[in-house]
């Protein structure tokens, strides 16, 4: 497991003009900057590793923002995801078909060629 963060918006390290500027480059309108303002402290952004909530603090900062990075939990690691159980079967489960030497779990029938397994495995 993996930690996941979230970024904080705590309020103004530069003039109020200077922010909006900033976050205006950044994409956001002037209405979204000015709720930030208001309503700091303020989550802008959760859910994220460590390494994209830095990259998203340090924008906000350059804009003049204070902001602080909190932990938001965890989230399940990408190679747990890839990692599959894989079952194999004890050799003693397998035959050869004595007709045409396919190998394969041990059934009634070879599934290459037909024959009746049965009575030979």
């Amino acid at each position: 497991m993996e930690k996941r963060y979230k970024v904080v918006f705590l309020g103004l390290v530069k003039t109020e003009d200077y922010f909006k500027e900033g976050m205006s480059r950044l994409g956001m309108s002037p209405t979204e900057v000015e709720r930030m303002i208001i309503e700091a402290p303020v989550i802008l952004k959760e859910d994220m590793t460590i390494g994209i909530a830095r990259r998203f603090a340090d924008d906000i900062m350059q804009a003049g923002g204070k902001v602080n990075i909190e932990e938001y939990g965890f989230f399940e690691d990408d190679s747990e995801k890839k990692t599959r159980s894989l079952k194999f079967e004890p050799l003693e489960s397998f035959t050869m078909c004595p007709q045409c030497g396919h190998k394969q779990l041990k059934s009634e029938q070879c599934v290459k060629c037909g024959l009746t397994l049965s009575e030979k495995t």
